[in-house]
């Protein structure tokens, strides 16, 4: 059954995320074939009417990178509310599951989608900005680069991207379960569950904001204050690493339990 719940959730959000993000792909792709290459080999290749067309392209490219960032949050929100909490909701209750099984079925389709987001939006700026002389440049320098960037030379590309991938992995699942935490406390209000919802949300980034804000600047000084050589930065590096991916893990499993608990015993529909 559980099974069943992620394939109906994930048939859900396929609707409007996948078309969103195959435009955001094909914008990128068409930026940079027709565009961004004519300028790089020659600054004048473009008419009048190329500038004004490449603006508008760029444009509507912008308009997709955000719509796929916030719309993919917006739509993910939108399918837990309706079928937990509004009219949808009360079929959805009269099924032979249990509501943490439903939550679970959530959080999957809701953290993949979240993650498969970040990984387009990337590809996407990769297809429009990245050309073959900066990939040579780049291969022929990386050693040189990764040192500039204060990472140890015996720090390699894969264990910065393997870490990375946690970090991408953790943090979508803290999104999604962010997302969720805030709506089912919106529903403990009487009136204005929406923006009760809305209001917890922007809450809950405020603090987290302020905690991390005041942690890694006390990281930072720390760090900074007591460097003997030149490996401070990576120290600093993973100091920080350290504190968002725990960060991260407690918003995650923090949110999950409170959704999991108001879902129980709060459970408010329409």
């Amino acid at each position: 059954m559980l099974g069943k719940l992620i394939k109906y959730d994930f048939k859900a959000l396929n609707r409007y995320l996948i078309a969103i993000h195959i435009m955001l792909l094909i914008t990128a792709a068409l930026g940079r074939f027709l565009f961004v290459e004519r300028l790089i080999k020659n600054s004048g290749g473009l008419s009048d009417m190329g500038m004004v067309i490449m603006t508008l392209l760029i444009l509507l490219y912008v308009i997709l990178f955000m719509t796929a960032l916030f719309g993919t949050l917006l739509v993910i929100s939108i399918h837990f509310y309706k079928n937990l909490y509004s009219d949808e909701g009360y079929l959805t209750h009269t099924l032979p599951v249990s509501r943490g099984r439903l939550l679970i079925a959530k959080t999957v389709s809701g953290s993949v989608w979240m993650l498969i987001d970040v990984v387009l939006v990337i590809m996407s700026v990769l297809i429009l900005v990245l050309y073959q002389p900066m990939v040579r440049e780049f291969s022929a320098h990386k050693d040189e680069v990764l040192i500039a960037m204060g990472f140890p030379s015996t720090v390699g590309y894969g264990k910065i991207i393997s870490l990375i991938i946690v970090l991408f992995v953790v943090s979508a699942v803290a999104n999604v379960m962010m997302l969720y935490v805030s709506i089912a406390v919106g529903q403990l209000f009487s009136n204005h569950r929406v923006m009760g919802a809305i209001a917890a949300y922007f809450s809950i980034n405020t603090i987290l904001s302020v905690v991390s804000g005041v942690v890694g600047a006390a990281y930072s000084v720390s760090v900074i204050t007591n460097a003997v050589d030149e490996t401070f930065m990576y120290q600093l590096y993973s100091k920080a690493y350290i504190f968002g991916i725990v960060l991260e893990l407690i918003l995650a499993v923090g949110s999950y339990l409170v959704t999991y608990l108001l879902m129980q015993k709060k459970l408010n529909l329409n």
